[in-house]
């Protein structure tokens, strides 16, 4: 066996010099390192195994873990490593309740024990949490009493009075809680920290000198170890603690779980508990012999024994493998509330604590594996590949329950809690429930399919539009409760919902690659079909498949031909449609037939019966009318129509007259298709001068008039002899504006302001001319001399 280490306590005038020096004191308290392995006790790697059930799902999702083949942070006795891995472990606290407890410790085959484990409490600082955050259940017996305590100590100095001052209370609910001997606790404490004034308890609240453990905060401080036949200052890592009252905790934890002896369940006196604590599971709490006696003479020095008064007066026992509870020498039965790990547990009728599943008055419970602490909330019963829920009355619940706001479902029978499609009874309501048990509402995914769940009583939509408003979108559940996609006939009206939103489409055109054409789904996202009115056009729609309908169209029921344009919207009043001249009502879009006047072009038109304008002379209903060929205004008047090269005369009602006709105070002959017959020669006929031919056909373009010795033109449109200006075949002319003569040589322009030239073809000249054997210089765009 390796040469055990010492510490600074077994020599009484080294630890006073390191006390002065302010060098953190080490003895044999809750963590010291006595490990002749490794100098470093606090590096020590601990490592996890979980060997308890991990599945355990309490509220608090405690977990007890440790690296031994037994729960070696938490048993009550070391013989047998069988019994206690379930039944010898108290300290633990596996419930629903709020402190949670992970112990971790080490391996070692040493007698000297070294403690590396790691305490998490969550009550922290809060001394008081502690004390008063069981909750008791309904038939436990509560064994907590009232603590009070006399704090004039006997021939205590001034130091040992203000150590207890500040400890003394939080002493006294821990040792109440954990069921150890707050006087023990209270002369260790004060022995390990120099009653509160070495530097670790002062800095880091380390009352026994516990090395850092892994988790939390740690501080750096040299202490003494003595090895290898001297003592040696090593600087270790030491836990540091937010109050007296954490470090209080941890060392009721060592004490329950590896020095059980000394716990007021099985030490009758304080002086046997001071005494066992060289009978710890991994050896002596100290090396020194004498450190019992220290204890017990601390205790009776300044009456410490006086604390141990207001404890409990039950007490746990651990006889023969099982866990009894005793008050008044009298085994308690039932289920019962212990201070101690602030559990409920149950005793059956033989006193012994059970474990497990539980059949009590017609109701199930669980009592943990390890601990026995009566179990609430949800639990996994790993054998029956079930999870369960017990109430705050740790009692199995049946049936529809809302846990935390959310709602589970556990079989009637068995209380496993169920999963996915189930039918309810009540509201005759199809729900579903996911991989955590809980009633699904809302939209859900359950294997590629979404469906929506009612958001109050979770009922699946089935046959049922559903507005999503953070998505702001419509969309359909057929009857199995899956949303839709693409296109769908739904109550006989055919919807389209997007491919992969399966969002509906409302008040939208689309364009559907199945039918080539553009349908319209309307405001409730119904296709539609026939006459629309959308915004503020009108729009027809196939009959059969939706499509939106283009150019002219029919329609039967209200006898007429209307035009939709290209974005499928009716047109109305005058249209230019594929170079042709159309008129479509101003109210109902209908073609228009027949004669029509355009009133803010003052013109009268005619449309035939395809609705299309005419141009030039047309007969109609027997009669000849000439209209515009640009415009399409009906003519009246006298007119040369330039097809037939004949004169023709249309009255007021633009009808070509016929036969002898008066005119103007004159007589003319018609022939049967209005053409004027007259013998040749010039005719002034409303102010207008032309030429006829021996067969009464005008002459146009250039003409020569002997008997008057000029030359004219006659416009080949018109007829009409011009007068004035005129550009014909890319040269400028001048005519008397009189006889219509054609002038030459030099004109003045009056209206122009300017002198031009006209050569004897009549054209006007540009640029520079010589001029009878003179030269001049013609403006080469508008022919002025300059």
């Amino acid at each position: 066996m390796t040469e055990k280490k010492k510490t600074i306590s077994d020599n009484s005038l080294v630890k006073q010099a390191y006390i002065a020096s302010g060098i953190a004191l080490l003895s044999l308290g809750a963590g010291t390192a006595v490990n002749s392995n490794n100098v470093k006790a606090d590096t020590t790697e601990t490592t996890q195994n979980n060997n308890t059930n991990t599945n355990n799902q309490t509220a608090s999702n405690t977990q007890v873990t440790n690296n031994n083949s037994v729960t070696a942070a938490s048993t009550q006795n070391s013989n047998s490593a069988v019994n206690t891995t379930k039944s010898t472990t108290q300290n633990t606290n596996n419930t629903s309740q709020s402190n949670t407890l992970v112990i971790q410790s080490n391996n070692t085959s040493n007698t000297d024990y070294s403690y590396s484990g790691e305490i998490k409490h969550d009550v922290s600082s809060n001394s008081q949490a502690a004390a008063t955050n069981a909750t008791n259940v309904q038939g436990a017996t509560n064994t907590n009493e009232n603590i009070s305590y006399n704090t004039n100590l006997t021939n205590a100095p001034a130091s040992v009075n203000n150590f207890v001052n500040q400890v003394g209370s939080a002493a006294v609910k821990v040792a109440n809680e954990y069921g150890v001997y707050a006087s023990v606790m209270m002369a260790q404490a004060g022995l390990e920290s120099a009653w509160g004034q070495s530097s670790l308890s002062r800095n880091a609240h380390n009352l026994f000198g516990v090395k850092y453990r892994g988790t939390g905060n740690y501080v750096v401080m040299p202490t003494l170890e003595y090895y290898g036949g001297a003592y040696h200052t090593v600087n270790a890592r030491f836990q540091k603690y937010d109050s007296y009252y954490d470090s209080l905790v941890g060392y009721a934890q060592l004490i329950k779980s590896n020095f059980y002896l000394s716990t007021k369940a099985n030490s009758s006196t304080y002086q046997q508990a001071a005494n066992n604590l060289r009978n710890g599971k991994w050896g002596s709490y100290a090396t020194d012999p004498g450190y019992a006696n220290k204890l017990i003479n601390l205790i009776n020095s300044y009456g410490f024994y006086k604390f141990d008064y207001n404890q409990n007066a039950a007490q746990e026992k651990y006889i023969n493998g099982h866990w009894y509870l005793y008050k008044n020498n009298q085994k308690q039965t039932g289920l019962q509330h212990l201070s101690t790990g602030n559990k409920v547990v149950y005793y059956n009728s033989q006193g012994q604590m059970v474990y497990g599943q539980q059949n009590i008055n017609g109701h199930w419970y669980y009592f943990d594996d390890v601990t026995g602490a009566m179990q609430k909330g949800m639990k996994h019963i790993a054998n029956q590949k079930k999870n369960v829920y017990y109430d705050s009355q740790g009692r199995m619940q049946y049936g529809e329950q809302n846990i935390n706001g959310q709602w589970y479902l556990f079989d009637n029978v068995t209380g496993a809690m169920k999963y996915g499609w189930q039918k309810l009874a009540k509201g005759n309501r199809t729900v579903f429930y996911d991989n955590n048990g809980k009633m699904v509402h809302g939209q859900y995914n359950i294997k590629g399919s979404w469906y929506y769940f009612d958001d109050v009583d979770g009922h699946q939509l089935v046959s049922q539009f559903k507005w999503i408003p953070n998505q702001n979108k419509t969309v359909y559940y057929n009857d199995q409760g899956k949303m839709l996609y693409g296109t769908h006939l739904i109550n006989g009206k055919v919807y389209y919902f997007d491919k992969v939103t399966g969002a509906m489409r409302a008040n939208t055109f689309y364009y559907n690659d199945e039918t080539k054409g553009i349908q319209y789904y309307n405001s409730k996202g119904q296709l539609t079909f026939g006459q629309a009115h959308i915004g503020d056009s009108w729009y027809l729609f196939d009959k059969n498949n939706g499509n939106m309908k283009t150019g002219f169209q029919n329609i039967k029921d209200q006898n007429k031909t209307v035009y939709y344009n290209s974005r499928g919207q009716m047109l109305y009043g005058q249209q230019r449609i594929n170079n042709k001249w159309y008129l479509f009502d101003s109210v109902t879009g209908a073609v228009k037939y027949g004669f029509q006047n355009i009133k803010d072009q003052n013109k009268t038109v005619y449309y035939n019966d395809n609705g299309q304008m005419l141009y030039g002379l047309q007969k109609i209903n027997g009669h000849n009318y000439y209209f515009d060929t640009t415009t399409g205004a009906m003519k009246t008047g006298w007119l040369y129509v330039p097809n037939t090269k004949k004169l023709y005369y249309f009255n007021h009602n633009g009808q070509a007259v016929t036969g002898t006709q008066t005119i103007a105070n004159k007589q003319y002959q018609f022939d049967i298709a209005g053409r004027l017959i007259n013998k040749a020669g010039q005719y002034s006929l409303d102010g207008n001068w032309y030429l006829l031919d021996k067969g009464s056909s005008v002459l146009t373009g250039w003409q020569y008039i002997k008997d008057q010795n000029k030359t004219v033109y006659y416009d080949p449109t018109t007829g009409i002899m011009k007068h004035g200006q005129a550009y014909i075949d890319g040269h400028w002319y001048l005519f008397d504006s009189v006889t219509g003569a054609m002038k030459t040589g030099w004109q003045y322009i009056k209206d122009q302001n300017k002198t031009v030239y006209y050569n004897s073809r009549g054209q006007m000249l540009y640029g520079t001319q010589l001029i009878d054997g003179k030269r001049y210089y013609f403006d080469k765009y508008n022919g002025s001399l300059k």
